[in-house]
């Protein structure tokens, strides 16, 4: 039990999000809305993350979507888009500043948005703007999901209805793997990898083995994917300051676990073995780029579904494959993780949602988002299938945020890549619904009470949880001095404000 725990421990050390319209008579009601209202054009600031190369120049992608939803709806989308290094940055810094920015998402934030009162409750709007959507998102997932953004009684925020179910993926170049003797098969558990990085260094001492998609603190510390057969919930926050193992009801540190201290002891010894870069802490190079320059051999991510090597070989440029090696856990992070928010100081709130409403229903916007404009940066190659135009790839057409499809709307209206399985769809809804889910989901930490040791326990965190999850950190002098800095920081007062509102929430379950 202690090598399945050690599984999806390590593996949650280096996964980053990436995963992934409706028809004209999905959003009837929304073309009936505008028309009523055509005189009164509402700017919304629209502000998304996009993991590809973002263009100096967008405006015509911005333009193609305000073709659309100024006559729906009297809504004109002022398209904002950032890296995900810089978004986090770029959003605080407008809600701070009270720079005008009506729609952005969690990135995994949402408790410390909503403790900070930076988010504008939605049901009365959506009950009024949103039905379309609401039925989508019950249609693709199921009843309850809003009740993973819910707070003492009100929706704050829409979580992207895409494939949840996130399984640790083993990613690797399908050039270097064939070429060392190995299957996709000989890899079943995390337990197969390190004789295969010990091949890659003995065969290919210039190639890398193994290394995190993103380095930076915000994209190292996801430790709210560390589930699957362990079954760990983190209680809304990306910390690792107070989580349940199974359905024992008892909040503890991660950190202070030997589970977490073997598992960072693995990736210490894949690191002094040479399997990861020196630097992997604080390269700002992401390792798919090592991967399609042949400098990098394999990482570890989670992905719905089955195809997204698909896009992943798309994006670097050499033929990319991916094994599943450990199952996914729903708890309320697994939802609310990327989720959609209306800004509380919003002045267009009705704009905001009316446009919310066709980011999730309407095939045009959430195409145009994902893969700009056609015949121009993409082609149709059927119904539901695109490639890029000829000669082009995702490097050099003038615009494509096809990474971000995990981000945006409704993953079931999205067009897929040319070779891409549809089937691949149905899978994903099935396994939204079919997952095991945390007996906690639904609970959503409230940070008001701590938000000072939050933001405290949190900058420890950035300070050390890179080394740790790239091994690159000596477990035994690092992690005491780590779990003193947290407790200096306030994170025993965290786990218990988390205990007393669980056991709360509990009680009310039971009514």
């Amino acid at each position: 039990m202690k090598k399945k725990f050690l599984v999806l421990l390590v593996a949650t050390l280096l996964i980053s999000v990436l995963s992934a319209c409706g028809s004209s008579s999905s959003s009837s009601s929304n073309s009936n809305e505008g028309t009523d209202e055509q005189q009164k054009v509402e700017k919304v600031v629209f502000s998304m993350v996009s993991f590809n190369r973002i263009p100096d120049d967008y405006s015509a992608v911005t333009k193609a979507i305000n073709d659309i939803t100024i006559p729906k709806i009297g809504v004109e989308i002022d398209l904002q888009i950032f890296s995900p290094a810089d978004y986090s940055q770029k959003v605080n810094l407008a809600l701070q500043s009270g720079e005008k920015l009506d729609i952005f998402t969690t990135l995994g934030q949402f408790a410390n948005y909503a403790s900070k009162n930076q988010l504008l409750a939605l049901e009365d709007l959506l009950d009024k703007h949103g039905k379309d959507l609401i039925a989508k998102l019950e249609e693709d997932f199921g009843p309850g999901l809003l009740d993973s953004t819910t707070i003492n009684g009100h929706i704050y925020g829409i979580p992207v209805n895409k494939g949840m179910s996130l399984p640790t993926n083993f990613v690797y170049s399908e050039v270097l793997l064939n070429s060392l003797g190995y299957k996709k098969e000989d890899i079943t558990s995390i337990n197969d990898l390190t004789p295969i990085f010990a091949d890659v260094k003995e065969r290919y001492p210039d190639i890398t083995p193994f290394g995190p998609i993103n380095v930076n603190p915000s994209d190292t510390n996801l430790l709210h994917y560390l589930k699957g057969q362990y079954q760990i919930d983190f209680l809304t926050d990306t910390n690792g300051i107070g989580v349940v193992v199974g359905d024992s009801g008892k909040v503890v540190n991660l950190y202070e676990t030997d589970e977490f201290k073997e598992a960072a002891g693995v990736i210490r010894e894949w690191f002094t073995a040479g399997y990861l870069q020196k630097d992997a802490a604080t390269t700002a190079v992401p390792f798919s780029e090592m991967i399609g320059s042949g400098r990098g051999f394999s990482m570890l991510g989670g992905y719905s579904g089955k195809e997204a090597a698909k896009a992943l070989s798309a994006q670097v440029g050499t033929p990319m494959e991916m094994q599943r090696i450990a199952p996914y856990y729903f708890d309320t992070n697994a939802v609310n993780l990327v989720s959609w928010l209306v800004n509380s100081t919003t002045d267009v709130p009705e704009g905001a949602v009316k446009f919310l409403n066709l980011l999730y229903t309407d095939e045009q916007v959430i195409n145009t988002i994902l893969y700009g404009i056609e015949d121009v940066d993409y082609v149709r190659v059927g119904e539901r299938h695109i490639k890029f135009p000829e000669g082009k790839d995702a490097n050099t057409v003038s615009y494509t945020a096809m990474l971000s499809t995990g981000m945006v709307g409704s993953e079931s209206l999205q067009y897929q890549l040319e070779g891409v399985d549809l089937a691949d769809l149905q899978l994903k809804l099935d396994e939204n619904k079919t997952t095991p889910r945390s007996p906690y989901l639904g609970f959503v930490f409230d940070q008001s009470d701590v938000k000072v040791q939050v933001s405290s326990v949190t900058n420890v965190v950035n300070q050390y949880l890179p080394g740790f999850m790239t091994g690159s950190l000596d477990l035994e002098t690092a992690l005491p001095a780590f779990i003193k800095a947290l407790n200096e920081a306030g994170a025993e007062k965290i786990i218990e404000s988390k205990q007393e509102q669980l056991d709360k929430w509990i009680s009310e379950q039971k009514k």
